[in-house]
Formats: structure tokens, C-alpha cells, sequence
């Protein structure tokens, strides 16, 4: 396959912001807010007490008995509230069936073959399943879903509603009761619709339940900042840890998950990326990046990576037609084109 200078394809999963509140009396959206806090940290990093040969720093030079100062956002559950919501919204479109953008016509011709048979062999199905078992089970609160109690409302634009309970103990290969893997099936039927038939896209209201403990703390998106020569603006300390937050109209400001980190819990469902179901599945990439061991499962070595897969597309799609079933590997190339992005290929600097 000759290279092509432009191919990219438009995400099918468009999520936005996850907001945390809370509920009172007299109010059905409280922001949960940040607190910005100063603390007296010991000194406890590598560099702190050696030097960059790993010879020990002298005692008189290191000054580990000193305190570390810090500023530091932290999020907490406010005391008297036992329930905090966190809600997003979800688009659904089905824009993996082409390429937005393509110049070369023979890929463009064999992509749209592959999205035509996978179709036809019911591989949509396959992924749908895998997108709403992440969003039935909370996986996109992350570290907020170890809570007392989390439970999951989707309602979809077709005006059904979906409920899961205990969302808490559900992971990735642990087994659904009846009623559960029920509403499982009825929300992938709708995903799958809407990922393959563009009259049919979808529009997804998700709100999740927590059962908080008592000042429990909250772990919403940390965001990156820039450091300041004196760790100062204007007269204010920056926060070295700062949370994302979106401001309401009356000025105040509710901490929240980025769209890129929903939709990386959404799209948590590569477990091809071994010959035999791997033991965990990892978020949609090209070359399988593993975040935890700071690995790539998908090396280009192995040829399983996205772009080995795509140089051998036509290959892919005549599996479909002899067999009429869909391989590991081309469930895991549809959900990059699902991910979407662009995949053009060049020479990188340096190369020869």
C-alpha cells in the first residue's frame, strides 16, 4: 500500500465534561468545589537526599530535616452530604463507516469495503457491548467508583432510560445478574444502531450515584501547569496540584473529569491485544499503550499495531467475506476508527 499524505477519520464517541455536585433541600445542582490548601510536607524525593550519581548528598547540604512547602488543590465530599452526582453527556455518530478526509482513493475504496463487511458480520455489536459495559459500570468515575454505593442512569434521546445498581463491584470480567445483563443488551442494541447507521445517532445523558462517606474525598482531572520562577501570581501561591473545574453562571466552579478521560474509561476495551483475552483490557490506541507499565503492547514489531493492520486492510476484509465472522484484529482496528484521528503516513525527522 503506497503511502497517502492525508487520512483521518472523524470519533464516533464525542463526550463532554463530567461535572460533580450534590443535591440540598433547596437546590438540585450544588458544584462540588475545590479547596486550595498549604501543607508542610517532608522532604522525600530521590534528589532530595542524593545527587544525580546516586552518591548520597552531604548532611549538611541536604536539609532533609527542613520542611517541604506546598500548595495543593484538594476536593472533599462538604460534611452533612452523604450523595454526590457526577453527570456527562455523550454523542454518538456513526463516522468510522469512511474516511473524513482521505486522498488516495484505493484506501478510501478499501476502508468503506472493511466498515461494509464488519457491518454485515455484526462486528458493531461486539464494540457497542464493550462502550456500554464501561458506561453501565461507572468505569469512567475512575477512582471515585471505590465508594459505599455507586449506581448508573443512562437516558438516550429514543427516550429510554437504562439503571444499574451497584456499580461498584462490576468489572470488566465479572458477571452480570439477569436483570443487569438485560439492560445490558437493550443499551448496546441502541449503541450499536447508532454507531452504523447515520440516520440513527445518539444522544446519551449519563448520571452516576455515589454513596459517599462522611468529608470523603473526591479525585476529580488534575491539570497540568505551567511553573512559575517564584510560585507566585501576582500575590497569590499557584497550586502545584490543580483540579478542572467548569464555571456556572453565577460565577462559581464545579470540579470535573476532562472529555478526553471519559472517553478514555468509554473506550477501556482492548483485550485483543494478547492471542488469548488478556487479563485487563487497556483504552483504544494505535500501538497498545499501556499507561500503568509505561508500555506499548501494540509494538510495531509485533505487527498487531494499528498501522501494520491498516497496510494489510484488504486482507482483514477477505477474512470477513470467506469466513463471515470478525477476527480479534479487526475489532481492534474498527475501534481506532471509531477513536478516530488522523493516520496519514510521513517520514519522521531523522529517518533515513
Amino acid at each position: 500500500m503506497n503511502p497517502f499524505k492525508h487520512l483521518s477519520y472523524e470519533r464516533s464517541l464525542n463526550p463532554g465534561k463530567a461535572v460533580f455536585y450534590y443535591r440540598t433541600a433547596t437546590s438540585e445542582f450544588e458544584p462540588l468545589q475545590a479547596e486550595v490548601m498549604r501543607l508542610r510536607a517532608p522532604k522525600a524525593t530521590f534528589t532530595d537526599g542524593y545527587m544525580s550519581t546516586g552518591a548520597a548528598r552531604p548532611r549538611e547540604t541536604s536539609g532533609l530535616g527542613h520542611a517541604n512547602l506546598i500548595t495543593i488543590e484538594t476536593c472533599y465530599v462538604p460534611p452533612l452530604v452523604d450523595v454526590i452526582y457526577c453527570r456527562f453527556s455523550l454523542r454518538v455518530i456513526a463516522n468510522s463507516l469512511e474516511p473524513r478526509v482521505c486522498d488516495d482513493s484505493e484506501i478510501n475504496n478499501l476502508l468503506k469495503l472493511f466498515a461494509d463487511e464488519y457491518l454485515k458480520a455484526g462486528g458493531y455489536k461486539e464494540l457497542a457491548m464493550r462502550y456500554a459495559k464501561n458506561i453501565l459500570s461507572a468505569e469512567w468515575l475512575w477512582r471515585n467508583k471505590k465508594a459505599q454505593g455507586v449506581s448508573v442512569e443512562v437516558i438516550t434521546s429514543n427516550e429510554n432510560k437504562y439503571n444499574i445498581r451497584g456499580a461498584q463491584h462490576k468489572e470488566w470480567g465479572s458477571l452480570w445478574k439477569q436483570e443487569d445483563d438485560k439492560t445490558l443488551d437493550e443499551f448496546s442494541e441502541e449503541l450499536t444502531r447508532a454507531l452504523s447507521i447515520p440516520e440513527e445517532y445518539l444522544f446519551i445523558d449519563v448520571n452516576a450515584t455515589i454513596n459517599a462517606g462522611f468529608c470523603q474525598e473526591i479525585y476529580p482531572s488534575q491539570v497540568f501547569t505551567e511553573k512559575s520562577k517564584n510560585g507566585y501570581e501576582g500575590s497569590a501561591r499557584i497550586a502545584t496540584k490543580q483540579y478542572l473545574k467548569v464555571t456556572l453562571p453565577d460565577g462559581r466552579q464545579a470540579v470535573s473529569f476532562g472529555s478526553y478521560k471519559v472517553g478514555a474509561a468509554i473506550q477501556k476495551i482492548d483485550d485483543w491485544w494478547m492471542d488469548n483475552d488478556a487479563e485487563y483490557p487497556l483504552r483504544v490506541s494505535e500501538y497498545g499503550a499501556d499507561r500503568q507499565r509505561v508500555l506499548a503492547m501494540r509494538e510495531p514489531t509485533t505487527g498487531l499495531d494499528y498501522y501494520s493492520l491498516l497496510s494489510k486492510v484488504d486482507v482483514l476484509t477477505n477474512e470477513i467475506i470467506k469466513t463471515g465472522c470478525v477476527s480479534s484484529h479487526s475489532h481492534f482496528f474498527m475501534s481506532v476508527l471509531v477513536k478516530g484521528g488522523m493516520f496519514q503516513k510521513g517520514i519522521k525527522k531523522g529517518d533515513i
